[in-house]
């Protein structure tokens, strides 16, 4: 069963020390458009590693901005990961949309299965295994996913939003930065409303070379432009 395959996948991850895609110094490169429109660019980073309450751990960034519609939109996440296990432990959020900024910043303890948010004297339940939803991007890079299944990952650290649904729906063969093409894995991945769209290749690097983002203004489109 798909469940029964990501589970034996967690414990795989849990105890090799470096079975990952992707390593530091890693840099995504991507155009954001909306429809047929270029808005502006995004990147995603494999941060140098650090110690985290601790533990040694990955450090993941995204940022984006473009003009949409004449406005000024940003976004930058920020993602602490644990290793071995690959949970997350801290998660950065900042979007801003003109002259309004949404920030907020959560720590995650495995261990307890709770998280909190900073500034709110409270903490809620969270899966003993909980990934944001930038670890999320990077924990799908490294499963094994086929194609024609459906996996549900109740793994988003919000418990509200679980399980989150990955459907992989089809293969094909894609140009990729670099002049050379590869498979593609494509994947539909569902929390309740929301729907995101991810082109992954299907190689031992499993780059996303796109990503259809699901925003206010309408559906944006990340295409890879450049691997560093």
């Amino acid at each position: 069963m798909p469940a029964t395959m990501l589970l034996a996948h967690a414990a795989l991850l849990a105890g090799l020390a470096a079975p990952y895609p992707f390593a530091v110094g890693e840099t995504l490169s991507y155009d954001a458009s909306l429809g047929m429109i270029p808005i502006g660019t995004a990147t995603m980073t494999v941060n140098p590693m650090t110690r985290e309450r601790g533990r040694e751990a990955f450090v993941f960034a995204a940022t984006g901005q473009g003009r949409p519609l004449g406005f000024r939109v940003g976004a930058e996440l920020t993602s602490y990961v644990g290793v071995p296990g690959f949970n997350s432990l801290r998660f950065h959020r900042r979007w801003f949309q003109g002259g309004s900024v949404d920030e907020a910043q959560f720590q995650m303890v495995p261990d307890s299965s709770r998280y909190r948010e900073e500034g709110i004297p409270q903490d809620w339940a969270s899966p003993p295994n909980p990934l944001d939803e930038l670890a999320f991007l990077y924990y799908l890079r490294t499963a094994p996913l086929k194609v024609g299944m459906t996996y549900q990952i109740p793994r988003y650290f919000k418990p509200g939003y679980n399980p989150v649904q990955v459907r992989v729906v089809g293969r094909d063969v894609r140009e990729v930065p670099g002049g050379r093409t590869a498979p593609v894995l494509q994947l539909e991945i569902r929390s309740r409303s929301l729907l995101v769209s991810v082109a992954m290749t299907d190689d031992a690097r499993r780059l996303p070379v796109e990503l259809v983002l699901p925003l206010p203004f309408g559906q944006v489109t990340l295409a890879l432009t450049r691997v560093g």
